[in-house]
């Protein structure tokens, strides 16, 4: 809820000071909910048209198990995650398409095609309470193919090491032209400065991992948890790769290797920074001491004019 903060009658705003006065209108400023331009993608759509999510995003060859083709990898504007939500200009704030899409630091398979051959996830902290409450994804590991929503695993899942996915999902859907898409980094169209961020692996360029799910199955299973979510609540994601479908032991994005692994997921570093599922970045409301200390000296000012 965006606090309301009252502007003062002209007479008694001229008797505040100018450094008074820009703190007043600071605290207005922060009240509010800040804007980056909420995207609209199809999930083999260029990654303009994704909302992007921090640019140093994850070091380059710190996969765990050395296989570059499960390495996400980011930096300054190569971005190495982006999220969209589709509504497809329905009124309803509960359904449509989200999806998520990483950068990986070589194409699996072989030379002849490019494959993506392990498992990739995006995890959901829809209630800050610093927990991964819900995995959407695919695994494409061995004979696997499962693209959908994903119940954590049976552990705390409020640490790297603690969190696993659980091998029975909790939605699953036909893979297909529409909701998965498997295919190499042009930045000429999805923007960014190289197609190969380390070119010292492979020599051929990164691949982008693009999932999409139906939003109200996120909703639905959220809220059988007692989270309720629109597209407008702010969430908090962790990306990872994985060699199968339970664990989190290929990469996971903003962490070096397996470094802070057994910390929280804040205080590793993993987390992205706080948006709403429509691509909207969040600015924390002010805190109640801003507020409180703004309406005291108000008060003060008022006291005083009447006393005169």
């Amino acid at each position: 809820m965006i606090p309301f903060i009252s502007i003062p009658k002209a007479s008694l705003a001229e008797e505040l000071t100018p450094s008074l006065m820009k703190f007043h209108t600071l605290a207005l400023a922060l009240a509010f909910v800040s804007y980056t331009g909420a995207h609209c993608a199809s999930v083999s759509a260029p990654s303009t048209e994704w909302t992007a999510l921090q640019g140093d995003y994850d070091y380059l060859s710190d996969q765990q198990t050395g296989l570059p083709d499960s390495d996400i990898v980011g930096q300054g504007e190569d971005y190495g995650l982006f999220v969209t939500h589709n509504d497809f200009g329905s009124e309803s704030d509960t359904d449509g398409t989200f999806g998520f899409r990483i950068r990986l630091d070589a194409p699996g398979g072989n030379k002849n095609e490019a494959k993506f051959t392990k498992a990739a996830w995006l995890g959901i902290d829809a209630d800050f309470n610093d927990t991964i409450d819900v995995f959407i994804g695919v695994n494409l590991s061995g004979a696997k193919t499962d693209l959908g929503i994903f119940v954590p695993g049976a552990g705390n899942n409020d640490t790297p090491t603690s969190t696993s996915v659980s091998t029975t999902a909790y939605k699953t859907y036909e893979i297909g032209p529409s909701n998965y898409n498997y295919r190499p980094v042009d930045y000429k169209t999805d923007g960014g400065t190289t197609n190969d961020l380390n070119p010292g692996t492979k020599g051929e360029p990164d691949y982008y991992l693009s999932v999409l799910v139906d939003f109200s199955d996120i909703v639905a299973y959220l809220s059988a948890m007692e989270i309720e979510v629109t597209d407008q609540s702010a969430m908090r994601f962790v990306s990872a790769t994985s060699r199968q479908g339970n664990k989190l032991n290929q990469d996971i994005g903003g962490i070096r290797g397996d470094e802070n692994a057994g910390v929280s997921w804040s205080a590793s570093g993993a987390l992205t920074e706080t948006v709403t599922a429509n691509g909207i970045a969040v600015v924390p409301e002010p805190g109640a001491g801003t507020i409180l200390m703004l309406g005291s000296v108000i008060l003060m000012l008022r006291r005083r004019r009447q006393g005169t």
